[in-house]
């Protein structure tokens, strides 16, 4: 095994893991949760790694990477890169021979800090090329594994439920379904917390209705294909009445409380996402970060299939062939706002609450990055659907501008340096949801 030279010494290095365990091991006196408590793990998953392994390459290539861009560090970069393709390689012949439960762990933590690299460094907000090859890969060996065994490995379990999740994101997003089927992971989705185990299968059904709905979608032709648009629209109406129902019959635990967002503050890098043209009006306290996760899916996925049907319906409304209107547009445009400003106040509410909670994060440089990488994710949602939806009498440019302001704000204060646009404005596509006319 080849020992990787670094451009920088030793004490930098230890410097940089040293930034790297608080940026993405603590999450500033939230409590984690069951499915996100992988993060905190990251210390000893580094400490268990053998020397130049996979899983070692792989978190130092993170490690300079995170430094690097937060803190402008050429070295810390240029090692980043080097690590970054030694690991692709090494990953690559690992995934050909996983056979137990050692191999399993390795290759799936190392899918996954590569792909949170690849996040961090890919100016492109959409999901796309490597990261999307990756989650996709990690879902194939989940399977493979067996949700038997991973239920029992506490370690398997933590970072095989935050593939699976990933994976519903992308299949959402993009349109282009799941690589594993329910009853081979229902087992992880943790059946004895029926709140989460519901949620899950409801956002797992809806990708599976997205990527049906694409390819209506894509082979529609004009006055055909009417009953296929119109069934699948009338799923997509049940569906989403059964998610506003689970949000209705959570235990108080996994709720979360509201209150009037903050109209300015004396911390400057806090600023440009107060004194705005608009703003959201609240903000959230959720008990745990598995929590405010569970509710950014939630709204992410009532957004996508909201604006789906807002498609849908304009098609159905000019089709001949169309019978009485099956949703009302006014309720649906309505919905679409309220889960977008949903989405905007729990992105705002991370960084306002972390201030509020303790005066040791009034500082930008001691925000833990993986707060705004789980910010990020909700990014390709919010600014893709502001970008494609027109709203009968409101102007939407205001939240478009509070979303790129978002943007700036991690690339400024937590070296996440993401585009402008999640999609060049100089494509066009035939299906204006999310990115289901580019994949």
């Amino acid at each position: 095994m080849a020992i990787t030279k670094l451009s920088q010494p030793a004490s930098s290095q230890t410097q940089i893991l040293k930034r790297f365990f608080f940026d993405w091991s603590t999450h500033a006196n939230i409590p984690s949760g069951q499915t996100l408590s992988w993060y905190g793990s990251l210390p000893q998953i580094y400490l268990n790694s053998s020397v130049d392994s996979l899983l070692h390459k792989s978190v130092n290539a993170l490690a300079n990477a995170s430094y690097g861009q937060r803190f402008n560090s050429y070295q810390a970069l240029k090692d980043a890169t080097k690590l970054y393709g030694e690991s692709i390689h090494m990953l690559r012949d690992k995934m050909h021979g996983v056979i137990d439960s050692s191999h399993y762990y390795e290759v799936m933590n190392s899918i996954m800090l590569l792909s949170i690299y690849e996040g961090l460094v890919d100016e492109s907000i959409a999901l796309e090329g490597s990261w999307v090859s990756h989650i996709s890969g990690g879902c194939t060996l989940l399977d493979l594994r067996g949700q038997g065994k991973i239920i029992d490995s506490p370690a398997e379990y933590e970072i095989s439920i935050l593939i699976f999740m990933q994976m519903i994101h992308i299949g959402l997003v993009t349109g282009q379904g799941l690589s594993i089927s329910w009853e081979s992971v229902k087992e992880l989705c943790l059946p004895r917390l029926p709140y989460f185990y519901t949620h899950t299968h409801l956002i797992y059904q809806s990708a599976c209705l997205c990527m049906e709905w694409r390819t209506a979608l894509l082979t529609y032709k004009a006055d055909r294909d009417i009953a296929q648009l119109s069934a699948i629209t009338s799923q997509a109406l049940a569906l989403d009445k059964q998610l506003e129902e689970w949000s209705t019959s959570l235990p108080p635990s996994s709720n979360y409380t509201v209150e009037s967002a903050l109209a300015d503050t004396q911390l400057e890098w806090l600023r440009p996402l107060l004194n705005t043209p608009w703003r959201p009006l609240h903000l959230h306290k959720y008990s745990t970060l598995s929590n405010q996760i569970l509710w950014r899916f939630y709204w992410m996925v009532r957004t996508i299939l909201n604006q789906a049907l807002l498609f849908t319906n304009s098609i159905l409304e000019q089709s001949k062939a169309t019978p009485s209107p099956i949703l009302s547009q006014t309720e649906t445009e309505s919905k679409l706002i309220s889960f977008t400003d949903s989405l905007c106040e729990s992105c705002l509410s991370t960084f306002v609450n972390i201030v509020k909670e303790d005066p040791q994060y009034y500082r930008a440089g001691a925000i833990p990055s993986v707060l705004g990488y789980l910010t990020l994710q909700v990014l390709p949602t919010l600014s893709l659907c502001l970008e494609q939806v027109d709203i009968t009498g409101i102007d939407l440019s205001s939240r478009r501008e509070w979303v790129a302001r978002m943007r700036h704000f991690l690339r400024a204060n937590l070296g996440i340096a993401k585009g402008v646009t999640a999609i060049p404005p100089s494509l066009e596509s035939n299906i204006p949801i999310q990115i289901w006319g580019f994949s």
